[in-house]
This record gives C-alpha cells, sequence and structure tokens, in this order.
C-alpha cells in the first residue's frame, strides 16, 4: 500500500497554490470586460468538482449566470445564451480527452472566451483554448483544479457582486491552507477507513449518499473510485431524494455511506443518518464537522467540505484494493479500447 507523505502530499498542490493569485487576477479582468456567464466543462471528477463550486456562485450571486455540461452534451445541446458575454472554463487532468478537446473545438468557432484549467501546455486541450491555468505534473488533479477555479470565480465574483460575493479574503487565504488541511482530514480519517474496509469490504453494492453540494463528492466516491477503481456496484444517491424510491433497497445488512456536510444541507443528511440507525447495520457516517483544519477559516468549511471528505474517504481504495485483492489500477476498457 502506498505510504502517504506530507511533504510529498504538499508539494503536489505546490503549482496550483502558486496560481491562486495569477487566477484570481484573471477573474477580476474576466467581470471588468462585462462577461456575465460562466460555464463549466469535463467530465467525471472534473466536472464534479466544479460543479460543487457552482452550487456557490448559485448561491450567492444575483447578477452572475452559471452552468455546467458534459462535453458531448455541451456540442449536441449547442445552448443559444453561449455569447460574446460568456467565460467557458474546461476542466481535465490531462488535457487530451477527446470530448472535452472536441468541446473546445466547438467553442474556439464561437464569441466566447475560453479557459483551460489543466496540466500542461502543450496538451490538445490547451492548444484548442484562449488562455490556460497550469498546474503541472501531479498526482492530486481534483484538488489543484479547485484550488485553481476557486481563486479564477473568486475573483470574478467580487467584482461583478461585492456585495453577494462575502467569502473573497477569506476564502483565498483559506485556499493557501488547503493542501495541509485535506493531508490531516486523509490522517484523521486512517483508522476509520480501517474499520470501515473490515465492515463492508465483502459487500458487492452499496449507496454512498450525499445532500446539496456533497452530492459531488458522492457521486465521485461512487463512480469514480468504487466503480472504476473496485467494480463494485454503488449508486450515489442525493440525500434530498433518497426518501422517494432508493430506501426501499435499504436493509440491515445493505451498506450505505452518508456524507455530511456544514452546508445548509446538512438537515437533509441528519434525517438520513437518523433513517440508517434504525434501520441498517452496515450505515456509515463520514461527517465534515469532525475534522479540525488548522488554519481554515470557520466561514470558509462550509465550502470545503465536499474536498475535505472526498480527501478523507478516497484513501478507502487503497484498503480495498487489499482487502479485495482487486487492485485499483485495473481497467477492463478505459484506455485500453476504442470507445
Amino acid at each position: 500500500m502506498e505510504v502517504l507523505d506530507k511533504d510529498q502530499f504538499i508539494s503536489y498542490l505546490k503549482n496550483a497554490v502558486d496560481l491562486i493569485d495569477e487566477a484570481e487576477i484573471l477573474g477580476k479582468e474576466l467581470a471588468k470586460k462585462n462577461f456575465d456567464k460562466l460555464v463549466f466543462v469535463g467530465c467525471g471528477a472534473p466536472y464534479r468538482i466544479m460543479k460543487s463550486i457552482t452550487y456557490w456562485i448559485e448561491k450567492k450571486c444575483t447578477q452572475t449566470r452559471v452552468f455546467s455540461y458534459y462535453p458531448a452534451e455541451l456540442i449536441n445541446q449547442n445552448p443559444k445564451f453561449i455569447d460574446e458575454h460568456t467565460v467557458i472554463i474546461f476542466g481535465s487532468y490531462s488535457g487530451t480527452t477527446q470530448e472535452i478537446v472536441e468541446a473546445a473545438k466547438f467553442c474556439s468557432k464561437k464569441t466566447c472566451y475560453t479557459i483551460g484549467i489543466t496540466r500542461l501546455a502543450d496538451s490538445p486541450l490547451s492548444l484548442n483554448v484562449q488562455r490556460t491555468l497550469l498546474f503541472g505534473d501531479t498526482k492530486l488533479g481534483d484538488y489543484s483544479r479547485f484550488i485553481v477555479t476557486s481563486a479564477l470565480v473568486s475573483g470574478f465574483c467580487i467584482v461583478r457582486e461585492p456585495e453577494n460575493w462575502d467569502i473573497h479574503d477569506k476564502l483565498l487565504s483559506s485556499l493557501r491552507n488547503l493542501p495541509e488541511a485535506l493531508f490531516s482530514a486523509i490522517k484523521q480519517s486512517e483508522q476509520k477507513i480501517i474499520e470501515v474496509t473490515e465492515q463492508i469490504a465483502s459487500k458487492k453494492s452499496m449507496f454512498v449518499i450525499g445532500a446539496g453540494p456533497m452530492y459531488h463528492s458522492a457521486y465521485i466516491l461512487a463512480f469514480n473510485s468504487f466503480i472504476e477503481m473496485q467494480w463494485i456496484h454503488v449508486t450515489p444517491i442525493s440525500a434530498a431524494e433518497f426518501f422517494h424510491g432508493p430506501f426501499e433497497l435499504v436493509d440491515a445488512s445493505f451498506p450505505v455511506i452518508n456524507l455530511i456536510d456544514e452546508t445548509d444541507h446538512r438537515e437533509e443528511a441528519e434525517r438520513v443518518r437518523r433513517f440508517g440507525a434504525k434501520y441498517c447495520n452496515d450505515f456509515i457516517n463520514f461527517d465534515s464537522k469532525d475534522y479540525e483544519l488548522i488554519d481554515i477559516d470557520d466561514d470558509i468549511r462550509s465550502y470545503f467540505s465536499v474536498l475535505v471528505l472526498d480527501a478523507a474517504t478516497r484513501r478507502l481504495m487503497d484498503y480495498f484494493s487489499e482487502a479485495t485483492g482487486h487492485d485499483k489500477s485495473i481497467r477492463r476498457y478505459m484506455g485500453k479500447v476504442e470507445y
């Protein structure tokens, strides 16, 4: 099993932290040029990470419109609102994913402004956008993208809506401390991860539940971890939808992982927690409130909840790989066949 090294973990996010000022400045410049729409485009985890950020724009802003698309859906829908006042932000780890490169080329023929948040300058994505924010060669692309995208968005929103975007200074200072906070969350969850693995690693299906923006973390854990890396049948469920059908599948032995955040959606997750305590023996809660986040402003904890529990639970794949004998790097199709 991979040994976690704090210095190495933080070094993987150094380039992203170093980009905070550049991303903030770019966001401010775009706001001053009367851009009023932000469109986020990505696949898989990049899409979900950026989607968790759009939640805060929708919650706080009144003059900024925000949208999220998978690349193929953006091309096929071809939204009519995309114009010279639109910024389209593409997120991709490799910058080579076929669908996102095609979407960037598609948008290059429009009057919108395009940005690529990815690793390297010579990637196909980078070569097909007007501006890049490059977080370099790292194993922590999702967290790097979150840091850079948050700084970009905060710069944009503080200029467009200073009366509404009241978290700017605290957010940027906390972003600089996020690498240490994430590593700390991983270490704080280590014993629980071991216990959870022993409890449910033999199970072949389960739910992962999240409320509000935490649904995106549930989605990543279900699809990009359990399904992709372990071939286990796992369904991500919104806590708001759990009692409208999905809970009928739960019995005493059906595993449920409930991710609880610190946003205004917390009561939705608490309702699920109460149900699980009554009817399910394999009901597991991960609560971001349980984690000490040093040098993260209290007013920003809710903004970071998604990433904190993502970091805390991703370590499950290392322990599941050992318990199941299924190496997390094994793929049937991804990167192996034409699709």
